[in-house]
């Protein structure tokens, strides 16, 4: 049975390449052409860059997965045994599995690095996105590592406290995981998201009326709307609403200012405001709890089964949670597909609203095209390819369904 775990994990990962292979040829091959309705915005010279630009970014990503899967099969067969050995060094298993994950948390750090710095500061630079000095990356770094050891280091000890003292531990620890989920919504607006930016009031007041106008609509109370300094690392854009209770904030990228007139931003704020108004936040919090409560469920009784012992030879509980982490993990990314239209939907939703409420959906088609231009997004996807990993329709399927609304 642990063999037919390894079988199914590699088979998922496998897939996951494949898809991404199909993806490429489909998308950066020669018969890839720009959307009709974008022919009179992309010339076959920025056509071809943006192929150029996704070929790079889609071969970096299949090279990181080959490499991920081949690193992880050896440490699920070699190194997790090992390490299990070398990190008990005292009697409290705690302790040791602390040391444990955080052995396992820089080794995937060194791994990933020199995938993570290429993407950055080869391809992202190369194309005119990535903005971000070497000073501001390692200080991002260093303030990550801070976080995770102030936030994660406490909750991994409680959770393996858990785990070593009560037979069922999966009931309060999928509590926990719940109340953390909650708590999240208000921690990560108000101190972890002004540790990375700055966060500055809307000064133009036209443009900020007419947001505050459609924020009302939607029923959303929020004190003030906020400027994120996003292009200090990248020229992205995006906007959204953020926080629970008194921590509410709508944030707005400096990037979309620059990018898009007010009624374009009028219309991508109403994009998200629509998702305000469709409780969607509340329906993914409730999605996700239930799939939280289910994998912690089905990790327990993975570890009740005594497979990973008995197969890999493995004994402390923390090495054998690591081990259903993966297994269940890869099981359930094979429903992610599914995920993702339902994700669609809530898009497509949003996208209606922001029609009926501005009452001019081509304001929203004028931004989604400035935005997909800007990003160089793929425009030409392969269908299960998208249908697996977009949380978001294509261009063309936003556009065509905006259109309607004429």
């Amino acid at each position: 049975m642990a063999l037919l775990f390894v079988l199914i994990f590699m088979a998922v990962r496998l897939f996951n390449i494949f898809l991404k292979i199909l993806n490429l040829v489909y998308s950066t091959g020669q018969n890839a052409k720009v959307p009709d309705f974008l022919t009179s915005e992309i010339d076959e010279t920025e056509f071809q860059q943006f192929k150029r630009y996704n070929k790079e970014k889609t071969l970096l990503s299949i090279y990181s997965d080959f490499f991920d899967t081949v690193i992880t099969l050896s440490f699920l067969f070699l190194i997790y045994k090992k390490l299990e050995e070398i990190v008990s060094i005292t009697e409290n298993p705690i302790y040791n599995g602390i040391l444990f994950f955080a052995a396992i948390a820089i080794i995937d750090f060194i791994i990933s690095l020199p995938f993570s710095l290429y993407d950055n500061f080869s391809i992202e630079k190369r194309y005119g996105f990535n903005t971000m000095t070497p000073g501001l990356y390692i200080r991002d770094l260093l303030k990550s590592v801070a976080l995770l050891v102030i936030i994660a280091g406490p909750l991994l000890a409680g959770s393996l406290w858990i785990l070593y003292n009560i037979s069922n531990w999966w009931i309060p620890l999928s509590i926990g995981i719940l109340a953390v989920q909650l708590l999240a919504g208000w921690i990560v607006p108000t101190f972890i998201m002004p540790l990375f930016n700055k966060f500055t009031p809307l000064e133009n007041d036209t443009l900020r009326e007419r947001l505050e106008t459609i924020a009302k609509k939607a029923g959303f109370k929020a004190k003030k709307i906020y400027v994120m300094d996003a292009s200090k690392r990248s020229k992205h854009s995006n906007a959204f609403f953020t926080g629970i209770g008194k921590s509410k904030k709508i944030v707005l990228f400096d990037t979309l200012l620059d990018r898009c007139n007010e009624e374009e931003i009028e219309a991508v704020f109403a994009h998200e405001a629509g998702h305000y108004v469709n409780k969607d936040a509340i329906k993914n919090i409730v999605m996700s709890s239930m799939f939280l409560v289910a994998i912690t469920y089905l990790l327990w009784l993975f570890m009740c089964s005594q497979l990973v012992q008995d197969y890999f030879g493995v004994h402390e509980k923390y090495t054998v949670l690591l081990y259903g982490m993966i297994f269940i993990g890869a099981l359930f990314s094979l429903g992610r597909g599914f995920l993702n239209a339902y994700s669609r939907k809530v898009e497509f939703r949003a996208d209606r609203y922001a029609a009926e409420v501005t009452g001019k959906p081509n304001n929203l088609v004028s931004a989604l095209k400035k935005i997909y231009k800007s990003n160089m997004s793929n425009l030409n996807p392969h269908p299960l390819y998208a249908f697996f990993n977009y949380s978001h329709p294509t261009l063309d399927e936003r556009i065509r369904e905006l259109l309607k609304f004429k």
